[in-house]
């Protein structure tokens, strides 16, 4: 049993305006569910699918079907969920960790990270109505990664490989530095996938804030229409780092460590570091006292 949200979206010639009808479902997943539904969306899923399941949303998106996931931060460990089983099938895994901005920008909160420089694939920026300097399909025209500003709150960051291709990311301000956290798949059979590694993102608090609203417009875009095409050449090199492990610091500051400079000699016996008239016990003061 697991709780999802399932939506059958009808567009038209695809506005501003989605005409869509949505339900709520707690029972088991099957294929006959989802017969009629044009988007199924998971948006941070509490418990674990069954193999059962996890195979009819697989052949739903080898069938056509389009997919969009949201998980956030501490990713299946926190949510206590199975969801990376059916996305690393096509190149997305959510990993179990935190984006957090390493510097005071407008929000308070470390963890609501204020991205400004996390674009990764130059449509993007043009479907959120963003103008490029040049023209867009001169491959002379580089990525603006500053195109677009958006809030990412209590995510996590994504692992992607090819065919999966990431479109956003953590930028420069926060850690771990650029690495994806949206992220585009399409199949064969026209299916698409779209995992974000935030929940929060799009929910009442956040969706006001900056441009979210313009990249969710962006994301129904390429998940319900052929209006967008991902630029080749982006896709192909983006512009992220390798995922690198920071160490606990609050944990390693409790720990006992040598205080050392580089250019120190070390001693062959180290009991010459201490001084032990610091501390000692003996009778010498005695007998003042009993005077």
């Amino acid at each position: 049993m697991f709780y999802a949200l399932c939506f059958i979206v009808i567009t038209l010639g695809y506005s501003k305006t989605v005409r869509s009808f949505s339900t709520s479902m707690k029972h088991e997943l099957s294929s006959k569910k989802l017969e009629d539904v044009k988007l199924w969306i998971s948006a941070g899923p509490r418990e674990m699918f069954t193999a059962s399941e996890l195979e009819v949303l697989k052949h739903y998106l080898d069938g056509g079907g389009n997919v969009l996931v949201m998980l956030g931060e501490g990713g299946e460990v926190k949510y206590d969920t199975n969801i990376n089983f059916l996305l690393e099938e096509f190149g997305i895994l959510v990993n179990n960790d935190a984006v957090v901005r390493n510097a005071y920008c407008k929000y308070f909160h470390p963890k609501e990270a204020l991205v400004s420089n996390g674009v990764l694939n130059r449509e993007i920026s043009r479907a959120a109505g963003k103008v490029v300097t040049g023209i867009i399909e001169d491959e002379n025209v580089g990525n603006n990664a500053q195109a677009l500003t958006f809030v990412y709150p209590y995510g996590a960051t994504l692992s992607v490989m090819k065919p999966a291709i990431p479109v956003l990311s953590t930028g420069s301000v926060c850690f771990p530095l650029n690495r994806p956290v949206l992220a585009f798949y399409q199949g064969k059979e026209a299916g698409k996938l779209v995992v974000l590694g935030s929940c929060h993102m799009f929910s009442d608090q956040y969706i006001d804030k900056e441009e979210n609203s313009k990249i969710l417009d962006m994301v129904l875009q390429w998940l319900m229409t052929d209006n967008i095409q991902l630029n080749q050449i982006d896709a192909e090199d983006p512009e992220i780092t390798d995922y690198t492990m920071l160490p606990d610091t609050g944990f390693l500051s409790e720990q006992l460590r040598v205080c050392l400079q580089e250019d120190d000699v070390y001693l062959r016996d180290i009991t010459s570091l201490f001084d032990m008239s610091l501390l000692k016990f003996s009778t010498d003061t005695l007998p003042q006292v009993i005077r």
